[in-house]
């Protein structure tokens, strides 16, 4: 796909609207700020009822299973929000849907270079009410949390708390769609380039190694 948009004189940008909600972009600029220190663990869950259905169900079809099909979005906050990983561990769940050919729950721990670890939980179930998906940014001077989808953000530093209203976006879609647009008119490349894809997509297959294999592996 990069190849062929590149042929063609064309914008190719990935849609992962996860990166342009208004309270992740607030916690990328906390972190930036050093509001929480040097950052030492970033944690990301999510476990919600769905049952996938014709190629969600199939792994062939697919490519895998939930990991590559939503957990992707996860991947890329990590690396979004922590930097890149260098080293990385996954481990499948037992699974609970039944009829589905991948995996519908997934553990994934990455180190960075820094020493920042990642933890992803990311799964399907066949639990009937949902819980929010929550982020937690952990530094060496405080920490940060907040749900995917909601409309704000809390900073803990010591014995004190301060918590931002963000703008109620609660996925992302407009503000991505704006800085779509505004690539193609200023000829930049994409914030969210098929180079950003094609990293998460990495982290992802290198995750899937890692299930097969039983052991941590390098990136």
């Amino acid at each position: 796909m990069i190849a062929a948009a590149k042929r063609a004189g064309v914008t190719l940008m990935v849609a992962e609207n996860a990166r342009f909600m208004a309270v992740v972009r607030q916690c990328k600029t906390l972190i930036a700020q050093g509001c929480v220190g040097d950052l030492r663990v970033v944690q990301l869950h999510e476990e919600t009822p769905f049952q996938p259905g014709h190629w969600r169900s199939r792994r062939a079809l697919n490519g895998g299973g939930v990991l590559i099909d939503s957990g992707i979005h996860k991947v890329h906050l990590l690396r979004y929000l922590a930097g890149e990983p260098v080293h990385l561990y996954a481990a499948v769940l037992p699974q609970a849907l039944a009829q589905h050919e991948g995996e519908d729950g997934v553990v994934v721990m990455t180190q960075g270079a820094s020493g920042v670890v990642g933890v992803i939980h990311h799964a399907w179930t066949s639990a009937h009410r949902p819980a929010p998906p929550w982020v937690l940014v952990s530094g060496t001077r405080g920490r940060l949390a907040f749900e995917l989808g909601a409309p704000w953000l809390k900073l803990e530093q010591g014995s004190t708390e301060q918590t931002w209203q963000c703008a109620d976006d609660a996925r992302g879609l407009i503000p991505m769609v704006q800085a779509f647009r505004d690539s193609i008119r200023t000829g930049q490349e994409p914030e969210m380039s098929g180079a950003e894809g094609l990293r998460d997509l990495a982290v992802v297959l290198k995750a899937y190694e890692s299930m097969a294999q039983g052991v941590s592996l390098p990136l």
